[in-house]
């Protein structure tokens, strides 16, 4: 996208439609590696607005580092994958604390 005028209407198509692919195949790539992860879940989770936000600003700082298109959706499929990794673990451990101190 260029930096100092508004986005042309096919840069907005662009963009939905790379932030909608990688939130499907990062969905998709968690569901193939756990398979007891539900996929329908993993999408619904990925595709919520703060998820294509997060997708969005990531993929489009790669874009601005010079990346092509496929490491800069590699770079935000990846950073979300993490971060929802962290995000589970966290609650884990919240859930694990909780159920100590109850004891």
């Amino acid at each position: 996208m260029r930096p100092t005028s508004p986005p042309t209407a096919r840069e907005v198509h662009d963009l939905g439609d790379a932030v909608g692919r990688i939130a499907g195949i990062a969905a998709r790539s968690l569901h193939e590696s756990f398979p007891n992860l539900d996929l329908e879940r993993l999408v619904e989770t990925f595709t919520r607005d703060s998820a294509i936000e997060f997708i969005g600003r990531r993929y489009l700082a790669a874009i601005e580092q010079g990346k092509t298109p496929a490491e800069a959706a590699g770079d935000a499929g990846t950073a979300l994958i993490r971060a929802w990794s962290a995000a589970r673990l966290e609650a884990r451990a919240l859930i694990d604390s909780q159920k100590t101190a109850t004891v």
